[in-house]
């Protein structure tokens, strides 16, 4: 049966969990600013005897490196070791300056270390204790050891992207479960399997505690659900009508989401230790903080029928019962609108001749710049947390990809399967761990 008394009962579980802090992983909390320049060759040298956990991680370390589109990675063994100088000097070849050694210094133990290898010169070396049988993780953290030395920034490869897939269902309607991928779509996790439609996941954003907030339709209604990443759900928000598309401030302590308590509106609710109504016009959607937590952008058709605007509220107005908030972008079809406090800009999709595209706003100069081009409706678009990317689906006909597009040379990359149609990616913070997936 669904809630209708106060709004402490309805939200008592989701603030319990809000600020819960009790699962552990080992990975490591990076974030990453990466810079446009020609490829710069990089060797990855296994040391010793190379097993095939050795191996596997050096393969990922190698497309970890890649995807960045700044390095071409160069595969060698060394039996050697790197005991010498003209150990490490041997591997300068004039043009690649630089080798990553790799070495399995015991069952537990991967060393490795950066070196300059004309001047056999070390410029960063650690000993990483392997935790678990993730080989995935390991390697993604050894990436991000790495990264700050070669970049000045840290690394970004241990986040993770959230998003719900469509499954075909023989003689039913279709479900749509939420997966877990890493930030380029490889080791997908199915996390929530049950039998219904389950859309829009949002990480929530407590460094210590990983969360998700995902939609899932009921007989009565859509109701708010958060899932931690060993498969266990709560329900988070249980009000008539919709409860959808919720968004956590930057230090993790408040939030917003969107409900129409049954009225057939949407609006948006913020919560800052009691919950209040921000709009009460119009639908209004797709709320993401802004300016370390002080403003919220969202889409309404408040004021144009049948056509959603990006708007931004002010929070230190929002007990001024005359405050209007004050719209953005009045030219077309706007929506999914996702802030990123690193580069300070806003991401959105609008329609452009027929197509979804994906555009970024500038608040200090107020413009906004077309970022994709080409073929398929772009849509939900969400931020790396170095905001260098952006991950967004892109639908055509039936179908929806998920793309990421590297902001830095332009590239846009498809990063799940042709044959899966996915919807509503999220890319994660950083965290100080991520839990196992089960």
């Amino acid at each position: 049966m669904i809630y209708k008394n106060s709004i402490y009962k309805n939200f008592l579980i989701f603030v319990f969990l809000f600020f819960s802090s009790t699962y552990i992983c080992a990975c490591m909390n990076v974030s990453v600013k990466a810079k446009k320049s020609d490829k710069l060759k990089i060797k990855i040298i296994l040391v010793g005897k190379a097993t095939k956990a050795v191996r596997e991680i050096a393969n990922i370390i190698q497309k970890d490196l890649e995807f960045s589109g700044q390095f071409q990675v160069i595969r060698e063994d060394s039996t050697s070791g790197i005991v010498r100088t003209k150990d490490i000097t041997g591997h300068f070849d004039g043009e690649c300056r630089l080798g990553i050694f790799l070495t399995m210094m015991s069952k537990n133990t991967l060393g490795w270390r950066l070196y300059d290898l004309e001047y056999a010169q070390m410029v960063k070396g650690e000993k990483y204790k392997i935790k678990g049988r993730d080989f995935h993780g390991w390697a993604h953290n050894i990436s991000d050891l790495v990264w700050p030395n070669l970049t000045g920034e840290k690394g970004f490869f241990s986040t993770k992207i959230a998003y719900c897939k469509k499954i075909n269902c023989a003689n039913k309607s279709d479900y749509k479960h939420v997966y877990i991928a890493d930030y380029d779509g490889s080791n997908e996790k199915l996390l929530v399997s049950t039998p219904t439609i389950n859309v829009i996941p949002r990480w929530n954003n407590d460094p210590k505690c990983p969360l998700i907030f995902y939609s899932e339709h009921t007989n009565k209604n859509v109701r708010l659900m958060v899932v931690n990443l060993q498969g266990k759900r709560k329900v988070a928000s249980n009000f008539d009508g919709l409860n959808i598309l919720s968004t956590f401030s930057p230090d993790g302590k408040r939030f917003a989401y969107c409900a129409s308590r049954g009225n057939g509106l949407c609006q948006i609710y913020y919560y800052d230790g009691e919950l209040k109504k921000l709009t009460s016009k119009g639908n209004n959607i797709c709320p993401t903080f802004a300016d370390n937590g002080n403003t919220i952008y969202f889409c309404s058709d408040m004021n144009s029928k049948n056509c959603t605007r990006i708007y931004k509220y002010d929070l230190g107005k929002r007990e001024n019962t005359n405050y209007i908030p004050e719209c953005i972008l009045n030219t077309g079809f706007e929506v999914s609108t996702a802030f990123c406090p690193v580069k300070n800009r806003l991401a959105y999709a609008k329609m452009v001749r027929g197509t979804m595209q994906i555009f970024v706003y500038n608040p200090e100069d107020k413009t906004h710049k077309q970022v994709t081009l080409g073929a398929g409706n772009k849509e939900e678009c969400s931020w790396s947390p170095c905001g260098n990317y952006l991950v967004f689906s892109v639908r055509n006909g039936n179908k929806s990809r998920l793309a990421v597009l590297n902001l830095l040379t332009g590239v846009m990359k498809p990063i799940t399967k042709p044959a899966d149609s996915c919807y509503y990616p999220n890319w994660s913070p950083f965290y100080d761990s991520f839990p196992c997936v089960v």
